[in-house]
């Protein structure tokens, strides 16, 4: 074959790998939104949600995702569509420490030793049915906060996938954390969202997507979220931090009890928290898989943790990014097409 014959092979080929990457993602954003309506048409049919309900169901969760587009295409009334916007875009933001400063008894504290040692990690399943949906997940505890560390990809050429970080760091558990750019649903993972702290160095000290929040782990133990700068949190004693939205939980406070379900719509989860005693808990949601589980709103996130004792917590980046592995091993099933999982730039991880 001539040099000119296989430059022109290769070219016909990138077409043809550009057109069918297209039709991938249409495909899966189309099937994703119909499945949806389709859903919860055949649930208004025996009337356990009205039409436009359905509508912002399907609108908050396409609005949460990489395919955003598509939101209008819900034929959701533009009022209600701008709203929903606005809550992904804007979600109030509550700093953590400079609450509890005014509220003692909603810092951690101590407690008694219990009679039993307790287990470094303890699994919870989460099977649960909410009306037009359900989801399966799990629960991680961790009674040692020092032994949660934020960890970071080396990498230039991609993020590693939680296997990877595993591995590396000999991590008994670990859960997905921050965002990352991804134009076409085929991100490399390489560089997170947001502030960046790795054993008290700032590895990143800005939020270049607007609405981020920290979540931080100090040197004590402590975990903190709220609107700071990297600086401050590391002059707060702040160990690991990352960025992402939005808050759960902040001092005992269920910041999702009176908002409407539908304005984060149904996704896989990820979210991370701290219990009154001190434990860290890790949650993960799979979604976008029929017949397994559905996904979960914001709402359910922040009711599960609260009602586990969770006094601060954050969502970490959701969907095809959402996993956790526990003694190297998938405990609960990605959406991403890759059992791995995804390529990421950090993680939370048990070591």
């Amino acid at each position: 074959m001539t040099t000119l014959s296989r430059t022109l092979t290769q070219k016909r080929r990138q077409r043809r790998s550009r057109r069918w990457s297209w039709f991938r993602r249409l495909a899966a954003a189309c099937g994703f939104t119909f499945a949806t309506l389709a859903l919860g048409g055949f649930l208004f049919l025996f009337g356990t949600e009205t039409g436009e309900e359905l509508r912002e169901w399907a609108a908050g969760t396409l609005l949460t995702t990489q395919h955003d587009y598509w939101a209008p295409y819900t034929f959701l009334p533009d009022d209600k569509l701008e709203e929903l916007k606005r809550q992904i875009r804007n979600p109030v933001v509550i700093n953590s420490e400079a609450d509890t400063a005014k509220q003692p008894d909603a810092r951690p504290v101590d407690v008694p030793a219990p009679e039993k040692p307790r287990d470094l990690i303890e699994i919870e399943e989460i099977d649960e049915t909410r009306g037009s949906y359900y989801f399966k997940g799990k629960l991680m505890y961790i009674s040692d906060p020092n032994r949660v560390h934020l960890v970071v990809t080396t990498r230039k050429d991609r993020g590693d996938l939680l296997d990877e970080f595993a591995k590396k760091y000999n991590a008994i558990g670990i859960v997905n954390a921050s965002g990352f750019s991804d134009p076409d649903g085929y991100g490399r993972g390489t560089k997170a969202y947001g502030v960046v702290i790795k054993d008290g160095r700032i590895l990143q000290g800005y939020n270049p997507k607007s609405g981020e929040t920290a979540l931080g782990i100090t040197y004590d133990g402590r975990l903190v979220t709220g609107n700071y700068s990297a600086q401050e949190l590391v002059n707060m004693g702040v160990r690991d931090a990352m960025s992402f939205r939005p808050q759960l939980i902040v001092n005992g406070k269920n910041l999702f009890a009176d908002k409407p379900a539908k304005s984060w719509g149904i996704q896989p989860r990820t979210a991370v928290g701290q219990k009154a005693d001190g434990t860290i808990v890790f949650l993960v949601i799979d979604g976008r898989q029929p017949g397994h589980s559905i996904g979960a709103s914001m709402n359910d996130v922040a009711e599960i943790l609260a009602s586990r004792g969770v006094v601060n917590a954050m969502a970490m980046d959701g969907g095809s990014s959402s996993m956790m592995l526990y003694n190297g091993e998938a405990i609960t099933r990605t959406s991403c097409p890759y059992e791995r999982g995804r390529y990421l730039p950090n993680a939370w991880a048990v070591y």
